[in-house]
């Protein structure tokens, strides 16, 4: 296991035009799915936390930890939406191994 842990907060707000307001504050828009979750959750994180932890392309493929309101999940980076102009993550999806 590795030793990056990020925390995230459900979101409530959905759609493009809050996305876009997530991004504005630093905030990035997700979502995490998988094994133990009955529906997908919509989630945001620090989009610096995540810069930071993922700064090596190959650490973006280990699993690691995401804190979602107190629960922890044991999660990998399944996709990473990027911004087509600046190239910086947009979006991101997380999958619970």
């Amino acid at each position: 296991m590795s030793e990056i842990t990020l925390n995230a907060e459900v979101r409530t707000a959905l759609g493009s035009a809050n996305s876009g307001r997530l991004r504005a504050t630093g905030k990035l828009p997700a979502i995490v799915y998988g094994k133990g979750l009955a529906a997908p959750v919509a989630i945001t994180v620090d989009h610096r936390e995540v810069r930071n932890a993922f700064n090596d392309r190959t650490v973006r493929e280990l699993p690691f930890t995401l804190v979602v309101d107190g629960v922890s999940h044991n999660v990998k980076i399944q996709d990473i939406q990027r911004d087509p102009v600046k190239g910086g993550a947009a979006h991101l999806d997380f999958i619970i191994v």
